[in-house]
């Protein structure tokens, strides 16, 4: 089954304007908590990407020594770790770990969740239909 959804109104940090783009509803887990957030598909990201404190609230380990990290705004100081991601919708409910780095503690946590490819874009076939602002996930079948 393919779960399809329309894109989300995403507000990005300044200078960019809010616009729509491909981001679908999905659940963070951690150790202590689930957070019900919008997440931004990053086709370009090796990697998920989110806040301190929303790392701090799901309880994901944060001992790793911060990394410089490489995006289309520059460096980042940020921490690796590891994360549950869920995805459900109508009787489609699927879970995954996910590699995410974690923003440094005293960064602006002015930007959106981003969904990277590291253990999620494996799980589907993903289509971006650009001009009917939607986006297509289909799972692989089990091999």
């Amino acid at each position: 089954m393919t779960l399809v959804f329309k894109y989300k109104r995403i507000d990005r940090p300044e200078p960019f304007p809010s616009e729509a783009a491909p981001a679908i509803p999905v659940t963070l887990i951690g150790p202590k908590e689930k957070i019900n957030v919008i997440g931004l598909l990053d086709s370009g990201a090796d990697f998920s990407f989110i806040p301190y404190d929303m790392a701090e609230v799901l309880g994901l380990d944060l001992t790793e020594k911060p990394q410089d990290i490489g995006g289309i705004s520059g460096t980042v100081l940020s921490i690796p770790s590891t994360m549950k991601i869920n995805i459900q919708k109508g009787k489609e409910n699927y879970t995954f770990s996910v590699g995410v780095y974690v923003s440094a503690k005293d960064m602006d946590d002015d930007f959106p969740i981003l969904i990277g490819r590291d253990g999620f874009f494996e799980q589907f076939k993903i289509t971006f239909i650009e001009s009917e602002k939607r986006i297509h996930l289909k799972k692989h079948d089990k091999q």
